[in-house]
């Protein structure tokens, strides 16, 4: 009797348990719907801190605004420092053409080229495939080598782009190419910057991205048969190794406190905007959904990390060392989510090679199901902070959302508070609070996937053909020779 009337309470303990996580869901999905800071949040980090380069100023002050933002809030939380392996923060860039032209095209440097002034003969030469290089040969040797691009409308553009740029690098490289300028792929004379995939290189060419409008202009004048030389001055400030921090906030466990849920979004930001879509409105989403949990004293089954990452532009450093802060828990770490393509709508999420993940997930985005048909992509993805926990065998997930105008903004002058969607980030926190929340409250059978391992994660690699994308993010030695990721 005594065992009948143990069971008994025990199911009913269980089971009001599971209806007070129903309830916090409910009651913290309600908040972050009604009126809260978060717009005012965001309009702080990019009009008054504007863009945050990892090692700049703007990016010290944005990492004691968001250490102070969660701070009063309530949360428990810490700056964790890491190495940086390079200082580049742009100062400026100055071009002129001259020759059948006479006129100063608006340019701008890729990260990392090194300081100088550079001058040498303009080569159109298409495309920039590698077969546009091989019709030229030797005629590309000690030139500039002007490329023409398609117009980046989304964020398939941008995977395409960065495609096309990494081949355009090999073809320069291998025909001694004195520089690369790149027609702008944003109309409007937008110009924007992002990483090379030979940053690493001694001795890297220099590389541009000159406005479209003014690109075509000497392309126009090189079919004719004119002659164009270029002088471009590169400032910048550089340096070595350097600290910068990670902010992570974490509201413990109830009761599985050595299981972990984290949900991160990347503080840093390039310069020529001020890091709006990208990716100020998820940063302020995340410091949002903090807070509120706080103040509805909401209290997982599993602790939940908000991490703001740094140094992720550059190489996602700052997440890289999370994984390796955190190594000897990494077994602990049910789920790990990056938040980083803009703001609008959310219509899925990215599962990474980890089927296993949709069930919960279906199971746990129930109670937002009102905003948005959900569809789950099962392939890796290689651009943000999911891949160094995709790396070590973690599941892991990342926010699909509708375009908005994210890839149109892209790093680019134009990614400001302006270009947000307001609306679509309040239904964007609601739906990832459901997830983390949900994900923090499974049970036990609901969990059916496990960390994978090395020989499991290169598999997956082989299958999906991540080797290319993985170099043009120049991330793929440092997996290949153990340095990132699961050893065994």
């Amino acid at each position: 009797m005594k065992r009948k009337q143990l069971l008994l309470f025990l199911f009913c303990f269980i089971f009001s348990l599971n209806i007070q996580a129903q309830k916090d869901i409910t009651r913290l999905v309600e908040k972050l719907l009604a009126s809260t800071p978060i717009e005012e949040d965001l309009q702080e980090l990019c009009d008054d801190i504007g863009g945050r380069v990892t090692g700049s100023e703007a990016n010290e002050q944005a990492v004691e605004w968001a250490y102070n933002k969660l701070r009063v809030a309530g949360l428990r939380v810490r700056k964790e420092a890491f190495n940086m392996p390079v200082l580049w923060l742009p100062k400026s860039t100055s071009v002129e053409v001259s020759g059948a032209l006479n006129f100063k095209p608006s340019a701008v440097a890729k990260y990392q080229a090194i300081p100088n002034i550079y001058k040498g003969e303009i080569v159109y030469v298409g495309m920039g495939k590698a077969t546009d290089f091989d019709a030229l040969g030797e005629k590309i040797r000690g030139k500039f080598a002007l490329v023409e691009t398609d117009l980046c409308l989304d964020i398939n553009g941008l995977f395409a782009e960065y495609a096309a740029a990494t081949a355009t690098e090999v073809a320069a490289l291998k025909y001694g190419a004195k520089g690369i300028i790149f027609m702008a792929s944003r109309p409007s004379g937008l110009l924007y910057r992002f990483i090379t995939s030979k940053t690493t290189d001694a001795g890297q060419i220099p590389q541009l991205v000159m406005a479209r409008e003014d690109a075509k202009r000497c392309i126009r004048t090189l079919q004719k048969g004119g002659k164009l030389q270029l002088e471009a001055s590169i400032q910048a400030q550089v340096g070595g190794e350097f600290e910068s921090h990670n902010v992570i906030a974490e509201i413990k466990g109830s009761e599985k406190p050595e299981e972990v849920v984290v949900v991160g979004a990347h503080l840093d930001s390039w310069a020529l905007g001020t890091g709006a879509n990208d990716n100020g409105c998820n940063v302020s989403m995340l410091i949002d959904i903090a807070r509120q949990m706080h103040a509805l004293n909401i209290r997982p089954k599993r602790t939940i990390r908000f991490a703001l990452w740094n140094g992720e532009e550059q190489g996602y450093f700052g997440s890289w060392d999370y994984t390796k802060r955190y190594l000897a828990d990494m077994d602990k770490h049910i789920m790990a989510m990056s938040v980083d393509i803009g703001s609008g709508d959310i219509i899925g999420f990215f599962t990474n090679g980890q089927a296993k993940l949709i069930p919960a997930l279906d199971k746990v985005l129930q109670p937002v199901e009102k905003l948005g048909e959900f569809n789950h992509v099962n392939v890796p993805i290689v651009g943000t902070d999911n891949f160094d926990f995709m790396l070590q065998g973690v599941g892991n997930l990342v926010a699909s959302h509708k375009p908005q105008v994210y890839g149109l903004n892209y790093h680019a002058s134009s990614d400001t508070y302006d270009k947000v969607d307001l609306k679509s980030l309040k239904n964007n926190s609601a739906i990832v609070a459901a997830v983390v929340l949900g994900f923090a409250n499974l049970e036990a059978q609901d969990i059916t996937w496990e960390r994978m391992s090395r020989a499991e994660i290169d598999a997956l690699f082989e299958e999906t053909k991540l080797e290319y994308t993985m170099r043009m993010f120049n991330v793929w030695e440092a997996w290949v020779d153990g340095m990132r990721g699961q050893k065994k």
